[in-house]
């Protein structure tokens, strides 16, 4: 039996199950828990920024397409009033 994506989704659920039964007042469980998040995501981002390869995100403008359609014409609003 594989319970792997069941775990993976009652992980958040049971890290609170867990800092409750520890003695944790139940507000601060949330807390917690965005925090342990929030230290893997910064760690996470560190070790891509030493990378010397491309990261994922925003694009260079010279890799970006470009439109080569119809030129843009005038329209012609609810009431007749167009915008050029």
């Amino acid at each position: 039996m594989n319970l792997s994506g069941t775990l993976k989704a009652a992980s958040p659920l049971a890290t609170v199950v867990i800092y409750g039964e520890l003695g944790f007042p139940p507000p601060l469980t949330r807390g917690l828990f965005v925090l342990s998040r929030s230290a893997g995501i910064l760690a996470h981002v560190w070790e891509q920024s030493q990378q010397s390869e491309r990261n994922k995100g925003p694009l260079p403008r010279e890799w970006l397409w470009a439109y080569t359609g119809t030129s843009a014409r005038a329209f012609l609003g609810r009431y007749g009033i167009g915008n050029r």
